[in-house]
């Protein structure tokens, strides 16, 4: 079918000019027309959709979800703090008992109760609940809470004991790497109680949030080490294959070969992402690797792994042409991979041409550093000279400065003010993606690119124009999909979302506000799923595409 979109403001986020166009018109999956014509001079065409005075963007691209979790095993969990204006709440132990012991009685038969969102740096006494405190207020029962970060947990007796973890000298704290390699073993616990129903009403839930901030495509970063066989990332691989969403996944294996088996549904083979190939930890468990000490407790984190290590996965990957991903938040572990990426693909132009050199050059993925969140100032330099992608959640950063406080109550001042210079690395052209990390964050774009514009140090902040091209063009090429997606130009697919307000002249009050009117996804409207049985039945049926 041939649509006629007409009377608004369709805005193609084409290189680094507020380019726009007041209708477009769409072929089947492809847009074929960008002009200011109207239904009366453009025939020819099916379907004629007054746009009524809103304005079109490209659809977004999430580049880093941890989609199991987010879309099934968040249907057995609960927030422990809430944010709010008038600050943090929960923020001491008897409050975490009291929501504990609440949601406890509520859920008498849930097996394995799982609380996220607990906020360290905001409680009074500046700690997780101890095993034998979960033990109390639960009954006895498999709990495990995950810090805001999400690289520290406290577990229970009881699930410690499910994961053959052993108590003795263990007060049921765990952080860094104790925290991190473990986690596999975590979710394919939780996970291998999930029923079909939860199932429909995860990839239901998952699709509509998505549909609702006008994000078409998410980079799944999943899979478990910890697990021999790893099932449910097979599982996962088959229903994402086949979801309305796009999904790009990228299988969190620190052995390539175990990534093999996933090559024939990519569009190009990826590994990496989080997990195994987390080279440190996080500033809120004190995990992240910095060359000076916390200023909290003195205690300095440090890489998980050795640099020739690293150096070796990170050849095979560039030999075997898999696409890499790594987790690396402190200058340590940034200098780490940085280092690594020089050694093999050398110093030279990382603007690999964007979308100036159009059908010149072929299009290939970029490797990536995940959070690049606290570099050295020659991480820095090195990076504007690699074809390195950095895909970053700014909206962190926001929310720590304005609730968390965790920066300043962890970090030396002059690491606070070491934080990724966005704009001068966006202006350097290196190709810097954005993202949610859910279900550590929210997956509302809007709130990280509301950290982007009024960014922890104002002096890099982006302009929203910027921001948007974070979720948009610049994800498309990270993928090396560009020639198909992330701008809004005739022979692309028709992946748009339509919303009320301009997005690129947005105020920052209203940024976080933002929500798509609809989503169109190949050319057809995103319909709301229902979460059934049936419904899920007939997704399972469909064919595959390549994720």
């Amino acid at each position: 079918m041939k649509i006629f979109y007409y009377g608004g403001t369709v805005h193609t986020m084409r290189l680094h000019v507020e380019e726009t166009f007041m209708s477009m018109g769409t072929d089947g999956d492809r847009i074929c027309y960008l002009g200011n014509g109207g239904p009366e001079t453009e025939v020819g065409y099916d379907q004629y959709i007054s746009l009524e005075g809103m304005h079109v963007f490209p659809a977004l691209t999430d580049s880093h979800v941890h989609l199991l979790y987010t879309m099934i095993l968040a249907a057995s969990s609960f927030n422990i703090c809430e944010i709010t204006s008038e600050g943090i709440a929960p923020d001491c132990m008897a409050g975490v008992e009291q929501k504990i012991r609440a949601y406890c009685s509520a859920h008498p038969k849930q097996k394995i109760i799982m609380a996220n969102q607990y906020i360290l740096s905001a409680m009074k006494e500046k700690r997780l609940p101890s095993r034998q405190e979960l033990d109390e207020w639960t009954g006895g029962r498999c709990m495990i809470i995950y810090n805001i970060d999400g690289h520290s947990s406290s577990i229970s007796t009881a699930l410690m004991e499910k994961l053959k973890l052993p108590e003795q000298g263990s007060d049921g704290r765990f952080f860094g790497e104790a925290h991190e390699f473990m986690q596999g073993k975590v979710t394919n616990l939780i996970a291998a109680s999930v029923t079909p129903s939860v199932l429909a009403a995860g990839i239901a839930n998952f699709s509509n949030l998505c549909a609702h901030y006008g994000i078409s495509r998410v980079c799944a970063m999943d899979g478990n080490g910890d697990v021999k066989h790893d099932f449910l990332t097979r599982l996962l691989a088959f229903v994402a294959s086949r979801m309305d969403i796009d999904v790009r996944l990228f299988p969190q294996y620190m052995e390539l070969e175990r990534a093999e088996k996933y090559h024939r549904l990519q569009k190009f083979p990826r590994a990496g992402g989080c997990g195994s190939w987390e080279l440190d930890g996080s500033v809120g468990s004190h995990s992240a690797a910095f060359y000076v000490p916390f200023i909290d407790n003195g205690e300095k984190g440090h890489c998980y792994y050795k640099d020739d290590f690293i150096l070796g996965k990170v050849r095979g990957a560039h030999e075997k042409g898999i696409q890499l991903s790594s987790h690396a938040i402190g200058e340590a572990a940034i200098d780490q991979i940085v280092d690594c990426y020089e050694k093999v693909l050398g110093l030279g132009d990382g603007r690999d041409g964007g979308e100036e050199e159009g059908e010149k050059r072929k299009s290939k993925p970029m490797p990536r550093i995940d959070h690049f969140e606290f570099p050295s100032a020659s991480a820095v330099e090195k990076i504007k000279h690699l074809p390195v992608a950095l895909t970053v959640q700014p909206g962190f950063s926001w929310m720590d400065k304005r609730y968390l406080k965790s920066y300043e109550q962890f970090l030396p001042k002059e690491k606070v003010r070491q934080q990724i210079p966005l704009r001068e690395l966006t202006e350097a052209g290196v190709c810097i993606c954005g993202s949610s990390d859910s279900p550590v964050q929210s997956m509302n774009p809007y709130e990280q690119m509301l950290g982007m514009v009024e960014f922890y140090l104002p002096g890099q902040s982006l302009t929203p124009f910027q921001a948007l091209r974070t979720y948009t063009a610049e994800p498309a090429r990270m993928l090396g999909e560009e020639m198909e997606s992330g701008t809004l130009e005739v022979g692309k697919k028709a992946d748009f979302f339509v919303t009320g307000k301009d997005f690129c002249r947005a105020e920052p009050e209203e940024i976080g506000e933002f929500y798509a009117e609809y989503l169109v996804k190949d050319g057809h409207r995103y319909v709301e799923k229902k979460g059934t049985i049936r419904e899920l039945v007939k997704l399972l049926l469909r064919r595959a595409k390549k994720i």
